[in-house]
Protein backbone atom coordinates (compact mmCIF):
# COMPACT_ATOMS: atom_id res chain seq x y z
CA UNK A 1 0.00 0.00 0.00
CA UNK A 2 2.92 2.15 0.99
CA UNK A 3 4.45 1.86 -2.41
CA UNK A 4 1.76 2.19 -4.17
CA UNK A 5 0.48 4.93 -2.87
CA UNK A 6 4.45 6.62 -3.24
CA UNK A 7 4.58 5.29 -6.46
CA UNK A 8 1.34 7.38 -7.53
CA UNK A 9 2.71 10.56 -5.89
CA UNK A 10 5.48 10.14 -7.79
CA UNK A 11 3.84 10.01 -11.01
CA UNK A 12 2.15 13.14 -10.21
CA UNK A 13 4.28 15.12 -9.18
CA UNK A 14 6.36 14.20 -12.29
CA UNK A 15 3.36 14.85 -14.51
CA UNK A 16 3.25 18.64 -12.42
CA UNK A 17 6.47 19.51 -12.63
CA UNK A 18 7.42 18.42 -16.62
CA UNK A 19 5.35 21.07 -18.02
CA UNK A 20 6.33 23.65 -16.04
CA UNK A 21 10.25 22.86 -16.35
CA UNK A 22 9.31 22.36 -19.89
CA UNK A 23 7.73 26.16 -20.47
CA UNK A 24 10.88 27.57 -18.20
CA UNK A 25 13.04 25.49 -20.65
CA UNK A 26 11.30 27.01 -24.05
CA UNK A 27 11.30 30.75 -22.20
CA UNK A 28 14.70 30.45 -21.48
CA UNK A 29 15.82 29.45 -24.84
CA UNK A 30 13.73 32.71 -26.35
CA UNK A 31 14.87 34.86 -23.95
CA UNK A 32 18.12 33.91 -24.81
CA UNK A 33 17.09 34.17 -28.83
CA UNK A 34 15.62 36.97 -28.84
CA UNK A 35 18.41 39.00 -26.69
CA UNK A 36 21.08 37.46 -29.29
CA UNK A 37 18.61 38.76 -32.39
CA UNK A 38 18.34 42.02 -31.29
CA UNK A 39 22.33 42.36 -30.30
CA UNK A 40 23.31 41.43 -33.85
CA UNK A 41 20.91 43.38 -35.63
CA UNK A 42 21.52 46.40 -33.82
CA UNK A 43 25.33 46.53 -33.87
CA UNK A 44 25.70 44.72 -37.38
CA UNK A 45 22.81 47.60 -38.81
CA UNK A 46 24.73 50.57 -36.63
CA UNK A 47 28.34 49.52 -37.96
CA UNK A 48 27.66 49.03 -41.20
CA UNK A 49 26.33 52.58 -41.20
CA UNK A 50 29.32 53.63 -39.25
CA UNK A 51 31.20 52.08 -42.06
CA UNK A 52 29.43 53.13 -45.03
CA UNK A 53 28.27 56.60 -44.00
CA UNK A 54 31.31 57.38 -42.16
CA UNK A 55 34.12 57.18 -45.03
CA UNK A 56 34.22 60.53 -45.46
CA UNK A 57 32.96 63.80 -44.52
CA UNK A 58 29.92 65.12 -46.55
CA UNK A 59 29.72 68.92 -44.89
CA UNK A 60 32.24 71.66 -45.98
CA UNK A 61 34.12 74.48 -44.07
CA UNK A 62 35.76 77.17 -45.16
CA UNK A 63 39.51 77.31 -44.88
CA UNK A 64 39.85 81.16 -44.99
CA UNK A 65 37.67 81.42 -41.79
CA UNK A 66 39.42 82.80 -39.36
CA UNK A 67 36.94 84.28 -36.18
CA UNK A 68 38.42 84.79 -32.74
CA UNK A 69 38.34 82.54 -30.64
CA UNK A 70 39.07 82.05 -27.02
CA UNK A 71 40.86 78.97 -25.32
CA UNK A 72 39.74 77.46 -22.32
CA UNK A 73 42.24 75.55 -19.98
CA UNK A 74 41.30 74.11 -16.55
CA UNK A 75 44.46 73.49 -14.70
CA UNK A 76 44.90 71.36 -11.00
CA UNK A 77 48.96 70.66 -9.74
CA UNK A 78 49.74 71.17 -13.55
CA UNK A 79 53.25 71.98 -13.14
CA UNK A 80 55.02 68.74 -14.73
CA UNK A 81 52.92 69.31 -17.93
CA UNK A 82 51.90 73.40 -18.19
CA UNK A 83 54.62 74.35 -19.73
CA UNK A 84 54.83 71.24 -22.84
CA UNK A 85 50.99 72.37 -23.30
CA UNK A 86 51.82 76.24 -23.18
CA UNK A 87 54.09 75.64 -25.68
CA UNK A 88 52.03 73.70 -27.69
CA UNK A 89 49.08 76.28 -27.99
CA UNK A 90 52.03 79.14 -28.71
CA UNK A 91 53.00 76.46 -31.35
CA UNK A 92 49.89 76.96 -32.76
CA UNK A 93 49.17 77.36 -36.94
CA UNK A 94 46.64 80.39 -36.07
CA UNK A 95 47.00 84.35 -35.96
CA UNK A 96 47.95 84.91 -32.66
CA UNK A 97 46.00 87.98 -32.55
CA UNK A 98 43.04 86.43 -32.58
CA UNK A 99 43.67 83.84 -29.79
CA UNK A 100 42.85 84.45 -25.65
CA UNK A 101 44.25 81.95 -23.85
CA UNK A 102 42.34 81.71 -20.47
CA UNK A 103 43.55 79.15 -17.88
CA UNK A 104 41.02 78.48 -14.66
CA UNK A 105 43.41 77.39 -11.78
CA UNK A 106 42.73 75.43 -8.15
CA UNK A 107 46.36 74.35 -7.78
CA UNK A 108 48.02 74.00 -4.82
CA UNK A 109 51.49 73.75 -6.69
CA UNK A 110 54.25 75.98 -8.79
CA UNK A 111 51.58 75.62 -11.78
CA UNK A 112 50.18 79.79 -11.56
CA UNK A 113 53.66 80.76 -11.23
CA UNK A 114 54.67 79.31 -14.35
CA UNK A 115 51.89 80.80 -16.10
CA UNK A 116 52.24 83.99 -15.37
CA UNK A 117 55.73 84.00 -16.22
CA UNK A 118 54.51 82.90 -19.80
CA UNK A 119 51.81 85.71 -19.34
CA UNK A 120 54.62 88.29 -19.04
CA UNK A 121 56.79 87.30 -21.65
CA UNK A 122 53.86 86.30 -24.74
CA UNK A 123 52.20 88.47 -26.94
CA UNK A 124 49.36 86.32 -26.66
CA UNK A 125 46.54 87.31 -24.90
CA UNK A 126 46.42 85.38 -21.24
CA UNK A 127 44.25 85.19 -18.98
CA UNK A 128 44.51 83.45 -15.34
CA UNK A 129 41.13 83.11 -13.24
CA UNK A 130 42.21 81.84 -9.72
CA UNK A 131 39.62 79.92 -7.96
CA UNK A 132 39.42 80.09 -4.33
CA UNK A 133 38.14 76.80 -3.44
CA UNK A 134 37.96 73.50 -6.08
CA UNK A 135 35.03 72.39 -6.98
CA UNK A 136 35.01 70.61 -9.84
CA UNK A 137 35.87 70.52 -13.94
CA UNK A 138 32.48 71.64 -14.60
CA UNK A 139 32.72 74.88 -12.40
CA UNK A 140 36.04 75.71 -13.39
CA UNK A 141 35.25 75.33 -17.23
CA UNK A 142 31.57 77.94 -16.26
CA UNK A 143 34.06 80.35 -14.81
CA UNK A 144 36.34 80.22 -18.20
CA UNK A 145 33.41 80.14 -20.40
CA UNK A 146 31.86 83.65 -19.13
CA UNK A 147 35.24 84.87 -19.20
CA UNK A 148 35.78 84.18 -22.70
CA UNK A 149 35.00 87.02 -25.59
CA UNK A 150 36.02 84.74 -28.31
CA UNK A 151 34.16 84.21 -30.99
CA UNK A 152 34.57 80.29 -30.52
CA UNK A 153 35.30 79.31 -27.10
CA UNK A 154 37.68 75.83 -27.56
CA UNK A 155 37.86 73.74 -24.38
CA UNK A 156 41.12 71.80 -24.46
CA UNK A 157 42.89 69.81 -21.80
CA UNK A 158 46.18 70.26 -19.84
CA UNK A 159 47.43 66.71 -20.88
CA UNK A 160 45.99 65.95 -24.20
CA UNK A 161 48.85 68.11 -26.92
CA UNK A 162 46.94 69.43 -30.20
CA UNK A 163 48.23 69.44 -34.06
CA UNK A 164 49.48 72.31 -35.03
CA UNK A 165 46.15 72.90 -37.19
CA UNK A 166 43.50 71.47 -34.70
CA UNK A 167 42.22 75.06 -33.98
CA UNK A 168 41.45 75.66 -37.69
CA UNK A 169 40.39 72.69 -38.53
CA UNK A 170 37.30 72.95 -35.52
CA UNK A 171 36.82 76.73 -36.52
CA UNK A 172 36.66 76.54 -39.67
CA UNK A 173 32.93 74.44 -40.10
CA UNK A 174 31.39 77.25 -38.00
CA UNK A 175 31.19 79.05 -41.28
CA UNK A 176 28.02 77.82 -41.35
CA UNK A 177 25.44 79.63 -39.17
CA UNK A 178 23.67 76.03 -38.60
CA UNK A 179 26.84 74.66 -36.83
CA UNK A 180 27.05 75.46 -32.88
CA UNK A 181 29.75 72.43 -31.85
CA UNK A 182 32.41 70.97 -33.21
CA UNK A 183 34.88 67.98 -31.83
CA UNK A 184 37.67 65.73 -33.35
CA UNK A 185 39.61 62.74 -33.03
CA UNK A 186 41.47 61.84 -30.33
CA UNK A 187 44.93 60.02 -31.26
CA UNK A 188 46.54 57.05 -28.47
CA UNK A 189 50.00 58.20 -27.78
CA UNK A 190 50.28 54.96 -25.59
CA UNK A 191 50.02 51.38 -25.99
CA UNK A 192 47.10 50.76 -25.02
CA UNK A 193 45.57 48.50 -27.96
CA UNK A 194 42.03 47.83 -26.36
CA UNK A 195 41.78 51.89 -26.55
CA UNK A 196 42.96 51.70 -29.84
CA UNK A 197 40.21 49.14 -30.68
CA UNK A 198 37.49 50.89 -29.28
CA UNK A 199 38.37 54.22 -30.78
CA UNK A 200 38.89 52.55 -34.41
CA UNK A 201 34.77 52.12 -34.07
CA UNK A 202 33.73 55.12 -32.06
CA UNK A 203 35.74 57.95 -34.49
CA UNK A 204 33.91 55.93 -37.54
CA UNK A 205 30.71 56.55 -35.93
CA UNK A 206 31.33 59.88 -34.98
CA UNK A 207 31.48 60.95 -38.49
CA UNK A 208 29.03 59.40 -39.87
CA UNK A 209 26.22 60.71 -37.02
CA UNK A 210 27.79 64.04 -38.14
CA UNK A 211 26.92 63.36 -41.59
CA UNK A 212 23.78 62.17 -40.72
CA UNK A 213 22.69 65.00 -38.35
CA UNK A 214 25.04 65.63 -35.40
CA UNK A 215 27.03 63.65 -33.14
CA UNK A 216 26.47 62.81 -29.73
CA UNK A 217 29.78 61.84 -28.19
CA UNK A 218 32.80 64.97 -28.00
CA UNK A 219 36.04 64.99 -26.74
CA UNK A 220 37.82 66.80 -24.66
CA UNK A 221 39.09 68.86 -27.47
CA UNK A 222 36.14 71.23 -28.98
CA UNK A 223 34.18 74.27 -29.97
CA UNK A 224 31.77 76.15 -29.40
CA UNK A 225 29.90 79.16 -30.65
CA UNK A 226 29.98 81.22 -27.48
CA UNK A 227 26.57 82.82 -28.01
CA UNK A 228 25.15 79.56 -27.41
CA UNK A 229 26.83 78.25 -24.44
CA UNK A 230 24.73 77.85 -21.30
CA UNK A 231 26.19 77.06 -17.96
CA UNK A 232 27.24 73.67 -17.09
CA UNK A 233 25.89 71.32 -14.37
CA UNK A 234 28.28 71.78 -11.52
CA UNK A 235 28.48 67.46 -10.82
CA UNK A 236 28.54 66.94 -14.21
CA UNK A 237 31.13 64.26 -15.53
CA UNK A 238 30.46 65.03 -19.55
CA UNK A 239 31.04 68.30 -19.86
CA UNK A 240 31.75 68.53 -23.14
CA UNK A 241 29.25 66.26 -24.06
CA UNK A 242 26.47 67.44 -22.02
CA UNK A 243 27.42 71.53 -23.82
CA UNK A 244 27.02 69.62 -26.93
CA UNK A 245 23.66 68.07 -26.23
CA UNK A 246 22.40 71.50 -25.15
CA UNK A 247 23.65 73.33 -28.39
CA UNK A 248 22.18 70.95 -30.11
CA UNK A 249 18.86 71.10 -28.45
CA UNK A 250 18.42 75.03 -29.43
CA UNK A 251 18.22 73.20 -33.18
CA UNK A 252 22.55 73.99 -33.99
CA UNK A 253 24.49 70.93 -35.60
CA UNK A 254 27.13 69.50 -33.88
CA UNK A 255 29.80 68.09 -35.93
CA UNK A 256 33.01 66.11 -36.35
CA UNK A 257 36.30 67.61 -37.53
CA UNK A 258 38.30 64.42 -38.32
CA UNK A 259 41.26 66.44 -38.87
CA UNK A 260 41.49 68.52 -35.73
CA UNK A 261 43.09 65.83 -33.81
CA UNK A 262 44.30 65.85 -30.07
CA UNK A 263 46.55 63.13 -28.70
CA UNK A 264 46.20 61.36 -25.34
CA UNK A 265 48.24 58.87 -23.27
CA UNK A 266 45.45 56.30 -22.44
CA UNK A 267 45.99 54.39 -19.37
CA UNK A 268 48.13 51.23 -19.99
CA UNK A 269 47.09 49.09 -16.48
CA UNK A 270 43.63 48.11 -16.21
CA UNK A 271 43.12 49.47 -12.80
CA UNK A 272 43.93 53.26 -14.10
CA UNK A 273 41.75 52.39 -17.36
CA UNK A 274 38.98 50.96 -15.78
CA UNK A 275 39.02 54.43 -13.14
CA UNK A 276 39.02 56.17 -16.05
CA UNK A 277 36.72 54.68 -18.49
CA UNK A 278 34.06 54.24 -15.70
CA UNK A 279 34.14 57.87 -14.75
CA UNK A 280 33.40 58.74 -17.90
CA UNK A 281 30.74 56.47 -18.27
CA UNK A 282 28.74 56.87 -15.43
CA UNK A 283 28.97 61.29 -17.01
CA UNK A 284 27.24 59.76 -20.45
CA UNK A 285 24.65 57.77 -18.72
CA UNK A 286 23.38 60.79 -16.17
CA UNK A 287 23.43 62.83 -19.26
CA UNK A 288 21.17 60.82 -21.47
CA UNK A 289 18.80 60.08 -19.16
CA UNK A 290 18.62 63.96 -17.74
CA UNK A 291 17.88 64.20 -21.33
CA UNK A 292 15.39 61.48 -22.43
CA UNK A 293 12.96 63.65 -23.80
CA UNK A 294 15.28 64.09 -27.07
CA UNK A 295 14.48 60.46 -27.50
CA UNK A 296 12.05 59.83 -30.95
CA UNK A 297 10.92 63.31 -30.19
CA UNK A 298 10.60 64.99 -33.83
CA UNK A 299 11.79 68.59 -33.00
CA UNK A 300 15.31 67.34 -33.36
CA UNK A 301 15.13 64.90 -36.41
CA UNK A 302 17.51 62.47 -37.06
CA UNK A 303 18.79 63.54 -34.21
CA UNK A 304 15.87 62.39 -32.06
CA UNK A 305 14.72 59.61 -34.08
CA UNK A 306 18.09 57.63 -35.15
CA UNK A 307 21.49 59.07 -33.17
CA UNK A 308 20.01 59.65 -29.56
CA UNK A 309 18.70 56.31 -29.39
CA UNK A 310 21.11 54.69 -30.59
CA UNK A 311 23.64 55.89 -28.05
CA UNK A 312 20.94 55.21 -25.22
CA UNK A 313 20.63 52.07 -26.34
CA UNK A 314 24.59 51.41 -26.75
CA UNK A 315 25.45 53.33 -23.47
CA UNK A 316 22.10 52.24 -20.78
CA UNK A 317 20.74 48.88 -22.60
CA UNK A 318 23.36 47.16 -24.32
CA UNK A 319 25.77 46.08 -21.75
CA UNK A 320 22.72 44.81 -19.00
CA UNK A 321 21.36 43.08 -22.28
CA UNK A 322 24.72 41.53 -23.38
CA UNK A 323 25.13 40.06 -19.70
CA UNK A 324 21.87 38.60 -19.43
CA UNK A 325 22.55 37.17 -23.06
CA UNK A 326 25.64 35.18 -21.36
CA UNK A 327 23.65 34.09 -18.05
CA UNK A 328 20.74 32.71 -20.46
CA UNK A 329 22.88 31.01 -22.83
CA UNK A 330 24.85 29.48 -19.89
CA UNK A 331 21.64 28.05 -18.31
CA UNK A 332 21.03 26.60 -21.55
CA UNK A 333 23.69 24.60 -21.79
CA UNK A 334 23.51 23.52 -17.73
CA UNK A 335 19.40 22.11 -19.11
CA UNK A 336 20.49 20.36 -21.98
CA UNK A 337 24.61 19.09 -21.09
CA UNK A 338 24.29 18.99 -17.35
CA UNK A 339 25.57 21.79 -14.40
CA UNK A 340 29.04 20.44 -14.98
CA UNK A 341 29.33 21.12 -18.89
CA UNK A 342 27.76 24.88 -17.64
CA UNK A 343 30.01 25.17 -15.09
CA UNK A 344 33.26 24.36 -17.47
CA UNK A 345 31.83 26.62 -20.44
CA UNK A 346 31.83 29.74 -17.75
CA UNK A 347 35.31 29.39 -16.54
CA UNK A 348 36.11 29.13 -19.98
CA UNK A 349 33.66 31.92 -21.33
CA UNK A 350 35.55 34.10 -18.46
CA UNK A 351 39.10 33.11 -19.74
CA UNK A 352 38.28 33.96 -23.26
CA UNK A 353 36.73 37.28 -22.40
CA UNK A 354 39.75 38.19 -20.26
CA UNK A 355 42.38 36.48 -22.37
CA UNK A 356 40.99 38.91 -25.52
CA UNK A 357 41.09 41.67 -23.43
CA UNK A 358 44.81 41.78 -21.58
CA UNK A 359 46.25 40.69 -25.06
CA UNK A 360 43.64 43.47 -27.15
CA UNK A 361 43.41 40.74 -29.70
CA UNK A 362 40.99 40.74 -31.73
CA UNK A 363 41.67 44.71 -30.85
CA UNK A 364 38.12 45.87 -31.86
CA UNK A 365 36.52 43.27 -29.83
CA UNK A 366 39.04 43.82 -27.08
CA UNK A 367 37.52 47.53 -27.15
CA UNK A 368 33.69 46.38 -27.40
CA UNK A 369 34.16 44.33 -24.28
CA UNK A 370 36.40 46.97 -22.31
CA UNK A 371 33.29 49.30 -23.38
CA UNK A 372 30.27 46.90 -21.70
CA UNK A 373 32.64 46.52 -18.52
CA UNK A 374 33.04 50.30 -18.07
CA UNK A 375 29.77 50.77 -18.59
CA UNK A 376 28.61 48.24 -16.28
CA UNK A 377 30.71 50.00 -13.72
CA UNK A 378 29.84 53.30 -14.32
CA UNK A 379 26.35 52.65 -13.63
CA UNK A 380 27.04 50.92 -10.46
CA UNK A 381 29.33 53.51 -9.18
CA UNK A 382 26.83 56.35 -10.51
CA UNK A 383 24.13 54.42 -8.25
CA UNK A 384 25.97 54.03 -5.37
CA UNK A 385 28.10 57.20 -4.75
CA UNK A 386 26.96 59.77 -7.20
CA UNK A 387 28.94 61.54 -10.14
CA UNK A 388 32.40 61.70 -9.68
CA UNK A 389 32.60 65.13 -10.65
CA UNK A 390 36.44 66.45 -8.85
CA UNK A 391 38.98 65.42 -11.33
CA UNK A 392 42.17 63.70 -10.70
CA UNK A 393 45.08 63.25 -13.24
CA UNK A 394 44.11 59.56 -13.24
CA UNK A 395 40.31 59.94 -14.44
CA UNK A 396 40.59 62.32 -16.19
Amino acid sequence: MHEKLLGFLEKDFVNIISPVFEVKVKMILFLFLVLASVLTLFYGGYYLFGFFYGKQIRYNGDDTYFPRVSIVIATYNEEELIGKKIENIVNLDYPRDLIELIFVDSSADNTVQIIKEFKEKSSINAIIVEEKARKGLASALNLGYSTATGEIVIKSDCDMPVKEDAVKELVKYFSNANVGAVTGPVVITSKSKVEEGYRSIFERLRLAEANLDSTYLFNPLCAFRKDLIEPIDAKSVADDAELALKIRRKGFRTLYSPNAIAYESSPVTIGERIKQKSRRAQGHIRLIFQNLSVMFNPKYGKFGFVIFPANFFMMILSPWLILCMVILGLLSIGIFLGNLVMVLCSILFVLITVLVYVTSKPMILAGFIDAQVNLIIGLVKLVAKGPEFMWSKESR
